[in-house]
């Protein structure tokens, strides 16, 4: 598939409620492909740009005032994409099918207030 894999603006990726899935080791591009093929055949959506970060900067952008035991691994690779055009309804359930997570609820959860 080589679908480019780009660095994120975090605060977009907060603000925006992107889909986070956490622990993406090896190669992002067979990430990426093998869950285009899940959305597409789920009925979802195919996502129209991936990001990557890192636990490292999902930390950083959480701030300082972390539970003590929220820190992600700092070379826990992470992949999001924005939820423009795709079936949130749909990719609700799909969410919880891979246990994955949307980025906002990983910072929230990780803050103390």
């Amino acid at each position: 598939m080589n679908t480019k894999v780009m660095q994120t603006d975090l605060q977009a990726a907060h603000s925006g409620s992107y889909y986070f899935i956490a622990g993406c080791g090896g190669d992002l591009d067979e990430w990426v492909t093998g869950y285009t093929e899940e959305l597409e055949t789920s009925e979802i959506g195919t996502p129209v740009v991936w990001y990557r970060t890192t636990g490292a900067e999902v930390n950083a952008h959480a701030g300082e005032d972390l539970k003590p035991t929220a820190y992600l691994p700092e070379d826990l690779v992470c992949l999001l994409f924005p939820l423009d055009g795709l079936d949130v309804s749909r990719l609700a359930m799909f969410k919880i099918r891979m246990h994955d997570r949307w980025f906002d609820d990983v910072i929230d959860n990780m803050r103390n207030s």
